[in-house]
């Protein structure tokens, strides 16, 4: 899986951003399963101490994310650099994140799920078996640097019409 590109075409990166419970990883795994390329979820790149860190509800420094967001855009590269095409699930919260996330990528292409707070906490008190706590979801709103450059969705829409709309203008 992971090659649609027809010869000569560009693999393209698909960041699906937003704050935590705002639908990366589902509306990721609909986006990539359309594309019929692979998707990656960025918590699955996070080293253990980051992990117990924010199951202790400890917002994440910019020291800690470093090495994560590098590691996540050498995978990024690594599977560009061989023509697939690719979804990532990340927070990339801020723009200095995304810039360490698309550094030397050929092409990427960025959905915002946009959300409000009340929802955002609805959906996280909610989750079971995840490690972020809704004590977080405040630190991740005030974290939070809108993208200029991303197609914006509202969270509160069905999955069906966020995928659609990513679809299209994608």
């Amino acid at each position: 899986m992971g090659r649609i590109a027809s010869k000569g075409s560009v693999p393209v990166a698909y960041f699906v951003m937003g704050i935590c419970g705002s639908g990366k990883s589902t509306i990721a795994i609909e986006v990539a399963r359309a594309k019929r390329i692979e998707m990656l979820d960025a918590d699955d790149f996070h080293p253990p101490r980051n992990v117990e860190k924010m199951k202790s509800g400890t917002p994440l420094t910019d020291e800690d994310r470093a090495g994560w967001l590098q590691a996540l855009n050498e995978e990024l590269k690594s599977r560009l650099d061989k023509g697939d095409s690719v979804v990532l699930a990340c927070s990339a919260l801020k723009q200095r994140y995304r810039d360490v996330l698309n550094a030397g990528l050929p092409q990427v292409r960025w959905l915002y799920l946009r959300g409000d707070r009340e929802t955002i906490l609805q959906r996280v008190s909610q989750r079971q078996d995840h490690f972020m706590p809704s004590s977080l979801v405040d630190s991740q709103l005030e974290a939070l640097e809108e993208p200029v450059d991303a197609v914006v969705v509202d969270i509160r829409l069905p999955i069906e019409e966020i995928v659609a709309k990513a679809l299209a203008e994608l």
